[in-house]
Order: C-alpha cells, then sequence, then structure tokens
C-alpha cells in the first residue's frame, strides 16, 4: 500500500472521509461508454444503432474514432482501444487503433482461416492486453461462432471449447495477457462462464459444484474475475478469486420475474466492482465494495457528496479504473437520450510529479568532479520532482515541466550532483505526438563548472501515459517500452570527456497515488 505523504490526505485517509469527486456527462447522445484506462483518464465506446466509437479525455472530450465502429476495450493506457473496421472487402473484422486514428487507419487483427462472412462480419475485437494480444468473437471455417486469441507475432489462432459444438466468446484478458475469461455454451445452449490459462480452458463452478453464467471483467493479474448468473436461479452477480472461488454477491431487484444483476468491471485490487441490477428500464448501475455490498450507484455517490445532475437515470456501470477511482457507465441524461458519464471517485488535487530514473554506468571517461573515477556497471539513479500547476501533456503535444532544483539530485556509484541554479530546467513530455511519448532533458548544467548532463527517452508505441495530466500517471516502465535513449554527463565543451549511463527504468508517480484505505479490506 502507498503511503500518502501530504498531511491533507493523511488526515482524510485516518478519517475514512475523501473530497467529493464529479460526474462528467461525456455528451454524447447514443452513446454507451465501455471502457476505461488505468486511471480513468481515457474512456472509449460505441454507439446504439451505429457502426461509430469514440474516445474521451476530460481536457478533450468525445472525438471520433475514424473508420471504426464498436469499442469493447483497451489496454492500461488507452493505447489502443479494440473494436472493429472494415478490411478490404468492406466487411467487419476486429481491428486495434490508436489515439492518432486521424492520420493512420486501425489496424486490423482479421478473420479466421477460411471463414466466411456473415452479413459482412467475420470478426469482432472485445479486449487487448497491455502486451498487445487481442481476443474476442470470431467466424471460423465451420461457421461457429468462436473465441479467438491475436497477436502480432502469432496471428489469430481460435481458443478451445468445452463444447466443442457450442458458441463460445472471449471477453476479456489480463494486462499479461496470460488469463482470457469469457463464456462457452452449454450442450443445451446456456452461456456458463470460462477461462483460459496459457490457452488451457476451464470453467467457474461455484461452491456447490454447478455452473455460473458468462464471465464479463477482469483485474490486471487475472487474480480477480467478475461476472454474471449466479445464486438462486442463477440472477446474481459473481465474484471470484482462487481463495474464495465463485461467491455471489448480490442482486438489487425491480420486482420483475426477469431481474438480473451483472458485474461488467472491477478494481485491480478486486474491492470496487461495477455493473447493474434488475430488468429493461427498471434496471438500474451498481457497485459492489467488502464494506457496502452491493448498492445503488446513486446512494453510493450520495454517501460520497457526490451530485448526480438532475434528470438523470444511471443504468449501468460498465468500467472501473485498474486504480479505483473512475467508474465510468451509461444511463438516460436529462433528455431522456442514451448517454454515457464518467465519475471521478475522489477528487485529488495537483500535487509534484517524482521522475525516477535508474540504470548502471556504460563509459565513463570523465577525470574531474563527483563522477570521476566512477566504474563501469556502477549504478546510477536521477531523481526529478516536477512542478505540474498550470501544465497539461496535451495529445499530439510537448509541455515543459519546470525541475524543483533544490529536490533535483544524480548519483553514480559514490558520486552525487545536482544542477546548477541557472535557467530553469524543465523535463519535456510528449504525449501522442502523434502517436508516441516521450521524456526530454537537453543539456542541462550540472553544479560543478564545465559539466552538463542530457536525458532522452522515447517510445514509438504511445503507450506510455494514459493521461493529459501529469498527476496520476503513477507508472514504471521498462526497456520493453524504450526505442531510444540518451543519458550522458559530459565534461567540457561539446562533451569532449562524458560518462554514459544505460537506462533501466523509469517511474513516474505523483505525490500520493492514491487515497489509502479506500475500500476497506484488500482482496483475498
Amino acid at each position: 500500500m502507498r503511503v500518502c505523504t501530504l498531511a491533507g490526505l493523511i488526515g482524510l485517509a485516518i478519517s475514512g472521509a475523501a473530497p467529493a469527486g464529479s460526474f462528467t456527462s461525456i455528451e454524447q447522445p447514443g452513446s454507451q461508454l465501455v471502457a476505461l484506462s488505468e486511471h480513468g483518464r481515457i474512456a472509449a465506446g460505441g454507439f446504439q444503432g451505429a457502426d461509430a466509437a469514440f474516445r474521451w479525455t476530460r481536457d478533450t472530450g468525445a472525438s471520433p474514432i475514424a473508420n471504426y465502429s464498436e469499442v469493447h476495450g483497451m489496454n492500461s493506457w488507452g493505447q489502443p482501444v479494440v473494436g472493429q473496421a472494415r478490411d478490404a472487402n468492406q466487411n467487419w473484422v476486429a481491428a486495434i487503433a490508436y489515439s492518432n486514428a486521424e492520420f493512420f487507419d486501425p489496424i486490423l487483427v482479421g478473420a479466421l482461416p477460411g471463414a466466411q462472412p456473415m452479413d459482412g462480419w467475420l470478426s469482432s475485437g472485445y479486449d487487448v492486453a497491455d502486451d498487445g494480444t487481442v481476443v474476442g468473437l470470431a467466424n471460423n471455417a465451420a461457421n461457429d461462432a468462436v473465441a479467438f486469441r491475436w497477436n502480432a507475432a502469432t496471428g489469430i489462432g481460435e481458443l478451445p471449447r468445452l463444447t466443442p459444438e457450442g458458441a463460445a466468446r472471449a471477453n476479456g484478458i489480463s494486462r499479461d495477457g496470460q488469463v482470457i475469461i469469457g463464456w462457452n455454451d452449454t450442450e443445451v445452449g446456456y452461456r456458463r462462464a470460462v477461462k483460459w490459462v496459457n490457452g488451457t480452458i476451464s470453467e467457474f463452478l461455484d461452491g456447490k459444484g454447478s455452473q455460473v453464467g458468462e464471465a464479463l471483467g477482469i483485474n490486471r493479474d487475472g487474480s480477480v474475475i467478475v461476472g454474471t448468473g449466479a445464486g438462486v436461479d442463477g440472477k446474481e452477480a459473481w465474484r471470484w478469486t482462487a481463495a474464495t472461488g465463485v461467491q455471489p454477491i448480490g442482486i438489487i431487484g425491480s420486482g420483475s420475474f426477469f431481474d438480473r444483476a451483472y458485474a461488467f468491471g472491477v478494481s485491480d485490487d478486486g474491492n470496487l466492482i461495477g455493473g447493474a441490477s434488475g430488468f429493461g428500464f427498471q434496471r438500474e448501475a451498481v457497485v459492489w465494495t467488502p464494506a457496502t455490498g452491493m448498492v445503488k450507484l446513486t446512494d453510493f455517490l450520495a454517501a460520497r457528496g457526490i451530485a448526480v445532475p438532475a434528470g438523470w437515470l444511471l443504468n449501468s456501470v460498465t468500467a472501473v479504473s485498474g486504480d479505483g477511482r473512475v467508474i465510468g457507465g451509461w444511463g438516460l441524461d436529462p433528455n431522456s437520450a442514451i448517454n454515457s458519464f464518467v465519475i471521478e471517485l475522489d477528487s485529488v488535487p495537483r500535487q509534484d510529479a517524482i521522475v525516477e530514473a535508474r540504470g548502471k554506468v556504460v563509459y565513463n571517461d570523465i577525470a574531474a568532479g563527483p563522477f570521476a573515477g566512477v566504474a563501469v556497471d556502477a549504478p546510477v539513479s536521477m531523481s526529478l520532482r516536477l512542478d505540474p500547476a498550470g501544465f497539461v501533456v496535451e495529445a499530439g503535444k510537448h509541455v515543459a515541466y519546470p525541475i524543483r532544483l533544490d529536490r533535483a539530485v544524480l548519483q553514480a556509484g559514490g558520486g552525487s550532483e545536482t544542477f546548477a541554479d541557472v535557467d530553469t530546467p524543465s523535463v519535456r513530455i510528449t504525449n501522442d505526438y502523434p502517436r508516441s511519448d516521450g521524456i526530454h532533458l537537453f543539456e542541462t548544467p550540472l553544479t560543478t563548472p564545465q559539466t552538463g548532463m542530457e536525458f532522452e527517452l522515447f517510445n514509438p508505441g504511445g503507450d506510455l501515459f494514459d493521461s493529459a495530466d501529469l498527476n496520476g500517471i503513477n507508472r514504471t516502465f521498462g526497456p520493453e517500452h524504450f526505442e531510444k535513449i540518451a543519458w550522458f554527463v559530459f565534461e567540457g565543451q561539446g562533451g569532449a570527456r562524458m560518462m554514459m549511463m544505460q537506462l533501466e527504468s523509469v517511474t513516474i508517480e505523483d505525490e500520493c497515488a492514491i487515497f489509502c484505505g479506500r475500500f476497506e479490506a484488500p482482496a483475498p
């Protein structure tokens, strides 16, 4: 658990209170939000009865995703989203799209070998892992609807079925790509929840050994899975862990025989679940925590001091951010139109952001100063505190964040150095430019005369940041994201002598990444 360092935040954690969050309409009539990024800064979804999709951020609002339809999921950072697009024959096939959709067409996952289109459809993507693995639904050569798995290295392949003649679909995937969840029809045609772990399929059974309905949501590492179709008459939502097995988590009925509860999304710690309960126009958005059990979303928000605008009827929570701070869904807006919403559960003030880089020395011929004689392979660390006040990392741009000189330090072996108090240096953060991210500190003088440091990281995948706001990134990333790096200390004009460092990891986090103890007991 992260420990909050700000006195005000410590007080909030101890008291159990938190600043009231906010309710935001994405103001897209007909929209149905279905996915949120790790920290809830990016949302995506589609439109009822229309071949269209959108991507949303708080700063830019909703933007259409060109040549794309029916977003069903996204990876941790919203890069990419997954759904479907048209192939060269104008058939719908699974595809992924990045935030630079206006510059580049979606990347097609395609169809299973030998498949024939049905009403112009071959496949749809339902979720994508952080390693780029896509899962979803596709026709196979026998014209069966089946679950599939795809990645760029191995291509597309059908996932095994417990009932070979029954339809199947993959609804979600863990962020590391190892656990896939969904359903496979039974012999009599009912959907039963299944998971695939490293390609091997098994079904979920309750404490009595009975099958349960569809698996709908999965957390980061696949340790908590949620769905529908458990309990008495198979109407309750459920939560699974390896320690507890399938546990029904309740239903809030409308009085209809057809009432049913669904769990669609779950936080990484498993302690916040979002879904819906009821039937038809009486179905309402619900949430579950260990402390509250299943409650109506409206009651949950009221207890936290979050106002829902008059006239809104909240139908479903369809997405929960991994950190559990943001939920999203859809309902009827004051104009009685289907519309989507994003709710920030905690209002987090702007805080300093901390950038920490770690690595090792790979070359050094510096003759003077604190780094003279530092040996090859000596560990290196750099810590920078950035002041984000008034700045945002806007998509398609780079923004300079001032460095707080009193908190900046570079250490290599036994040597340590700070920046000279000359022109205030800054770190430039690049976000989706148009599909690349980066961290850039151009040559900056150090306290030792005639020395300077340069640091640069470039990531062409555009998957470092899920945010237009530096606060809340809270992430460590490693060499798999490094296309280009430069990390040097120069001695003398033009860098006649230098110490060269190899970058091994970078961490960016705000001063207090999460509110401690928000939803009480940890997941088993």
